[in-house]
């Protein structure tokens, strides 16, 4: 095995390659599919650093853990510090309200606590388009580091002193085994049945695995472990082959698997093999070019800079940035890296005597509780001094608030039933109900619009608050609590619900069908199988739409499916929604270009899921409404009215656009009922 003092080039070396993955996955993923592996190999880096500093020889005896801590505060700390000051400021300056610099505020209070990797994994979807826009999202990898560097010499070192270096070898195998069996049980939907995850697991999937020191500890153990194993490949040119071989399969990892790929393990053992054998031969040679070099020394500045900065240029082009503009975001990175790295980083750490030295140390400490009182007191003032979100945001406002109890009537029927979420009532609470919506977040956008209108017009009916998708013989995605989508427990006690309520006549089904007919990462729940991504959905969607209608129909019940509103995304999911723009130009200063989308566009884009929908109205197995033209004006489709916003979203109403399709949908849908009651009352007879 090779010396420690000859492995600091090749590592420095592999840090390069480490950010420049993160860096061009970042920029736009095409360009690095999985470059976000570039975190996995700092991983392993740490880990091999980590063990290497704890174990050299003289640890057990001269280890002092105050300035272990504080020389790994003093290389953290004043970056973070700096990153998390300007990036406040910045977002004080240009985003729009609270709703938007609050997350910012609270992302710096979490890593000042070390728990920023909490805070981010319970605040969304890591690839939702909010989040996305969080300039310290990328700081729950710092928070992962600080905890491991407080909690492993609390193991290691001790064990080491006190017992043996091979009892601490052994206790941090033991860690990094368990950790490898959580990472793979809660990344591997199938290897335990979905109830028993839950439960044991807690529904912790794969988002959650990917930001937890926990499941990430095997990678760390799995760098330390380089450190221990025997010598294999004496042969100079062998150790040459095989330390190319592990820059391969790095730059495989990156660039030929996609996001949510299995290709990490590739990644964590080529990885380990260029931390062995890249010291030496042409893999050192390309790892000690002076670009590379360089690139490596910033990385974790460029690392802490990188991000902030394509968030808010990517914010003032509102998501929508040119080829220049990401030359641009490369460079101002690399810029603030290098002097991150001159500024702050390269900086010695003060010595332990001398006032100067303890007036620094106490500087560096007193960073955190300032950043934490900060980021709290300025959080507030936001609070009180920022406009609130739009009135009309169906999202923001009404969304997450039920009805009041006395408009509740049978919130306890399915329950009773076992259903796992309650009903909630729409409209008149003293009529029985005619009819129940259920469907995705579309249904849970015209809910509350809905049951205005029927409060209005003194009708009645029911909405399933499920967030599902109801598509026979599809079951839940495997990441998902078992309350929170369809599946054929739910099924079987919907049909078990409307027996039991023969007054509902009608079963309204909303939800985004572009979406639910073309895509799903659910599962078949006859076979188990997991269906695949794409267009290939499609017939299995197809299928399992037309049960869902024969099912209902079969328990007396009419089906209705009500079309897409219209869709802004333009084939964009990531592009900023109208009242985003509208925002950001409101504080930017710039002119607001209003935004109209053709008919005919909208017509292009239903034309792949149309005919499905009027072939089961034409063979009688449900009934089709075109919700569009609620909101069409002439032959367009604005995304503001009167100045009012209509969509929250590049797809979802807001209450004003719910209010219009409510009072659109209510005299179709009584028109409908008034035709099946008179039939009903004929079969009675």
């Amino acid at each position: 095995m090779s010396t420690p003092s000859s492995y600091l080039t090749h590592l420095n070396g592999l840090r390069a390659l480490a950010i420049l993955g993160v860096l061009f996955y970042h920029l736009s993923a095409p360009y690095c599919p999985a470059g976000y592996f570039g975190v996995d190999l700092f991983l392993v880096i740490s880990g091999f650093l980590l063990l290497r500093s704890l174990l050299k020889p003289g640890a057990e005896t001269s280890f002092h853990y105050g300035s272990y801590l504080l020389k790994k505060a003093w290389r953290i700390i004043p970056a973070w510090f700096i990153v998390a000051l300007v990036c406040s400021v910045v977002a004080f300056c240009v985003l729009p309200n609270h709703g938007r610099i609050g997350p910012v505020l609270k992302t710096v209070r979490a890593s000042a606590l070390f728990h920023a990797d909490f805070y981010i994994d319970k605040s969304g979807d890591y690839f939702n388009t909010y989040t996305q826009q969080n300039p310290l999202l990328h700081f729950w990898y710092l928070s992962i580091t600080q905890q491991l560097y407080i909690i492993a010499p609390l193991l290691i070192v001790p064990l080491a002193r006190f017992v043996s270096r091979r009892a601490a070898m052994l206790l941090l195998a033991a860690l990094g085994t368990l950790s490898l069996v959580y990472y793979i049980l809660t990344t591997s939907p199938g290897l335990l049945p979905d109830a028993l995850r839950i439960r044991l697991l807690e529904g912790t999937g794969s988002v959650t695995a990917y930001y937890h020191l926990i499941p990430r500890f095997w990678e760390i153990a799995a760098g330390a472990a380089v450190l221990l194993l025997p010598e294999f490949a004496g042969s100079p040119r062998l150790r040459g082959l095989l330390g190319l071989l592990g820059l391969a399969g790095i730059g495989a990892s990156f660039y030929l698997y996609r996001t949510g790929s299995p290709a990490i393990y590739l990644t964590v053992i080529c990885s380990l093999l260029a931390l062995r054998y890249a010291s030496t031969g042409p893999a050192a040679w390309l790892l000690g070019l002076r670009p590379v070099q360089a690139l490596g020394t910033i990385s974790f500045s460029l690392y802490l800079w990188h991000w902030p900065i394509m968030v808010f240029w990517k914010y003032g082009r509102f998501d929508s940035p040119g080829p220049w503009d990401e030359v641009g975001m490369v460079a101002a990175s690399l810029l603030l890296g290098a002097l991150g790295w001159w500024c702050i980083e390269r900086l010695p750490i003060p010595s332990r005597a001398g006032w100067r030295g303890t007036l620094l140390r106490c500087t560096v400490l007193l960073l955190l509780p300032l950043a934490l009182l900060g980021s709290t007191k300025l959080n507030k003032h936001v609070r009180r001094t920022m406009p609130v979100p739009d009135t009309t945001s169906f999202e923001e406002d009404k969304l997450a608030r039920q009805l009041p109890p006395e408009q509740s009537q049978g919130l306890e029927a399915l329950p009773s039933l076992g259903m796992p979420q309650p009903l909630l009532t729409l409209g008149n609470r003293d009529r029985e109900p005619n009819f129940l919506l259920i469907g995705d977040s579309h249904a849970h956008h015209l809910q509350h619009a809905l049951h205005e209108v029927c409060l209005e017009q003194g009708e009645s009916g029911v909405f399933f608050s499920n967030s599902a998708a109801p598509i026979w013989y599809t079951d839940k995605p495997k990441d998902l609590p078992d309350q929170c989508c369809w599946n054929e427990r739910i099924a079987t006690c919907l049909l078990r619900y409307l027996k039991a309520h023969p007054n509902i006549r009608c079963v309204l089904i909303a939800q985004l069908w572009t979406a639910r007919l073309r895509y799903s990462n659910a599962s078949d729940w006859r076979s188990g199988k997991s269906l695949a991504q794409g267009d290939a959905r499609l017939p299995h969607s197809s299928e399992g739409l037309r049960e869902t209608c024969r099912q209902l129909k079969a328990a007396g019940v009419e089906v209705v499916l009500l079309g897409d509103t219209p869709n802004f995304d333009r084939g964009k999911p990531s592009a900023a929604a109208p009242i985003d723009i509208w925002e950001r130009c409101q504080k930017l200063g710039l002119e607001y270009r209003e935004d109209i989308l053709p008919r005919r566009e909208h017509e292009r884009e239903q034309a792949c899921i149309l005919p499905l929908l009027e072939t089961l109205a034409a063979e009688g197995l449900a009934h089709y409404i075109d919700l569009a033209p609620a909101v069409r004006v002439g032959e367009t489709y604005p995304a503001r009215l009167d100045g009012v916003f209509l969509y929250t979203d590049n797809h979802h109403l807001s209450a004003t656009g719910a209010r219009r399709v409510a009072a659109y949908l209510l005299p179709r849908l009584q028109q409908l009922l008034q035709s099946i009651r008179p039939a009903a009352a004929s079969g009675k007879k």
